[in-house]
């Protein structure tokens, strides 16, 4: 096998399964500001972010199509996998003491392997957003991905002669889900009280769910392209139902002497808690009989300084679980967008922010840029986020240092009025 184990872990994961994560980043525009959207609107996407900001009059109208997808590594879970990996190779290919093929190096690799609350995780979103006044229609995919590390420590297992015998059994297990939501969302201002708004989605959900070992012995039979074969084949698909709500306070309109134009927000997705079912050998391996999409809520505030000028901010009201045991997610974030020339015809959007995940010790803040080209009714938009502290990837043989997060997003739009 020429590749290194996280290179083949990447692979597996960017066309598979996996998480209950939310997906923080749909859109480039709320990646760009970290991934902050929940009190300012989205056009077609405000289904996802809060539904209710699709009865604001000033909400554009229009399609948009947007892509991306964002990893974490939590913990040296890719260094000791390669490490392994590396050990592995050298001891098939020269025996016991050939190259990184010894005792010491052994144990330093399952023991990083073994890092508390360690893992990988990935998510990648895709989607057809389509508003009409104060209706949306959608079709969203959500995709997210983990890879815990199960370690052998059984003392036969962890010598140097075990690896060449391929006898060691440590595994990255991959788990989650592929989920595609056909939905159609609507929202509207209170009657009885101006500058408040609420707004729904009612969702069929139809999800395929992932679970597989993938061994790090590089000779293994679950390895290369038979496993990810094996993975794939292995998916189980079922569809439920899903409803999100939202609501969201103009408090300009309520009041018009505020200044600023602020607005609040909280989006509240999958409160009825849709399960799918899990795979058989997911079962087998002692999961549930079903994956939970657990329901998740977020707040947001937004203000606008100026008309070309918005500062946001949002944080998770929940702690989130992941595909990876002993990892969870609440994630904080605040942007900027800054609007250049922001005429009807041509409009050329900047955006920057930072993100962090509050809910575990050790995680680096993201930083994050956009920006796009809105010229007539046609919007281009683009972003990018990382943090900049990195993660060793591998220290038996070769070394290379990866971002410990990493995202990239882009949308297309056609899209009409409104402010944004």
């Amino acid at each position: 096998m020429k590749n290194t184990a996280w290179m083949s872990l990447l692979a597996l994961l960017c066309v598979s399964t996996a998480s209950a994560t939310p997906w923080h980043s749909f859109g480039p525009r709320a990646m760009g500001m970290g991934g902050a959207g929940v009190a300012l609107p989205q056009a077609g996407l405000s289904s996802y972010w809060n539904p209710a900001s699709l009865g604001l009059t000033d909400n554009s109208w229009g399609v948009q199509i947007p892509v991306g997808v964002h990893a974490v590594v939590q913990g040296p879970v890719i260094q000791g996998a390669n490490d392994i990996n590396q050990i592995s190779q050298d001891c098939h290919n020269g025996g016991p003491g050939t190259g990184t093929c010894n005792q010491a190096n052994i144990n330093a690799a399952l023991a990083t392997l073994g890092s508390p609350n360690s893992g990988a995780l990935i998510d990648a979103g895709a989607g057809a957003n389509l508003k009409i006044k104060k209706l949306s229609f959608f079709v969203d995919n959500f995709t997210y991905a983990g890879a815990i590390p199960k370690i052998d420590n059984t003392a036969a297992d962890t010598t140097a002669a075990a690896f060449n015998a391929n006898k060691n059994q440590s595994r990255l297990t991959l788990r989650g889900i592929s989920a595609t939501e056909f939905g159609a969302g609507y929202g509207m201002e209170l009657p009885f009280a101006k500058g408040v708004l609420v707004g729904g989605n009612l969702k069929l959900i139809s999800a395929r769910v992932g679970y597989y070992d993938y061994y790090l012995d590089n000779n293994s039979n679950s390895s290369g392209s038979g496993g990810f074969k094996n993975f794939t084949s292995g998916a189980k698909q079922s569809v439920n139902a899903g409803v999100d709500v939202g609501v969201l306070w103009d408090l300009g309109k309520t009041f018009e002497v505020v200044p600023m134009h602020p607005r609040i927000g909280v989006t509240a997705r999958d409160i009825n808690n849709p399960q799918f079912a899990q795979p058989d050998q997911a079962k087998l391996a002692g999961e549930p009989n079903h994956y939970s999409l657990q329901g998740q809520s977020r707040l947001g505030v937004a203000i606008s300084p100026f008309k070309f000028w918005n500062i946001v901010a949002d944080a998770d009201l929940t702690h989130n679980l992941t595909p990876v045991d002993g990892v969870v997610s609440q994630t904080i974030g605040l942007g900027t967008e800054v609007n250049v020339f922001d005429r009807a015809w041509l409009n050329i959007p900047l955006r920057a922010g930072v993100s962090k995940n509050i809910a575990m010790a050790g995680t680096k803040t993201a930083v994050s840029l956009g920006g796009g080209l809105n010229f007539l009714h046609v919007h281009l938009d683009a972003s990018a986020m990382a943090s900049p502290s990195s993660q060793s990837v591998q220290t038996q043989g070769k070394s290379t240092k990866i971002p410990g997060e990493l995202g990239a997003a882009v949308q297309l739009g056609l899209v009409f009025g409104g402010a944004n």
